[in-house]
């Protein structure tokens, strides 16, 4: 959680360094959610492959307040903090339809925090009416990611068995990332709709001859006063 207190005070001193130096630009704040999917992609060299590595993508939502600082009259930089949550759920179709048949299926659930920082360049078609694209950094800090494992006798739930946290340390996975992302979207009257595209750097493990990165994809609805 040290991350996340650091998180915090970078966006207060952000926020008080352009409220004091520049106050002739206008600040706005907001508030930001949609639907997120998120996609790890693993290379794995090793013959025995480690069965806590989940690659399977993931559904869900992202949600925080935001800050748009404008520099310009078309240019921007917007940061804040989002809370991911994701989840999902692997499973043998054709066993589903065996009513009296024994099959398993395994369920991921994954929650995050992003720390965006994006550059923001506008174009007003009307009053009130702009289209906007965005490119810049995003910090993300995985809190937590636990997959477990159904068996199911006759379509009823006969045992369950549920890993621990894979960020929890000691760890082969880093939590933390850098993202790279890109994105546009429109604005009106304060309301705005986006789709943005994160490209994951970092590898998120530390096995020997394997490598995870994460790309994101999110659409947003956000409004900003």
């Amino acid at each position: 959680m040290k991350i996340i207190r650091i998180s915090i005070s970078v966006l207060l001193v952000l926020f008080f360094a352009f409220t004091v130096q520049a106050q002739d630009k206008k600040v706005e704040f907001g508030i930001m959610a949609g639907y997120g999917h998120t996609m790890p992609r693993l290379k794995d060299s090793r013959i025995e492959k480690s069965p806590m590595i989940n690659e399977y993508n993931l559904n869900g939502f992202h949600a925080g307040p935001i800050v748009v600082f404008n520099v310009g009259e078309q240019a921007s930089i917007q940061t804040g903090i989002l809370y991911n949550y994701f989840r999902g759920i692997q499973n043998d179709r054709a066993a589903l339809k065996n009513v009296f048949g024994v099959w398993e299926q395994s369920k991921t659930i994954y929650s995050a925090i992003d720390l965006p920082l994006r550059l923001m360049y506008s174009v007003t078609l009307a009053d009130e009416f702009s289209f906007f694209m965005f490119a810049g950094p995003n910090l993300n800090y995985s809190i937590n990611k636990v997959t477990s494992t159904e068996y199911y006798v006759s379509n009823k739930l006969n045992k369950e068995d549920s890993q621990s946290n894979i960020y929890k340390a000691p760890s082969d996975y880093r939590a933390m990332d850098l993202q790279m992302g890109a994105g546009l979207g429109v604005q009106c009257y304060g309301v705005l709709l986006r789709a943005g595209y994160d490209w994951g750097i970092l590898n998120r493990t530390k096995l020997d001859d394997a490598t995870l990165r994460a790309n994101d994809i999110k659409v947003s609805l956000g409004y900003t006063f």
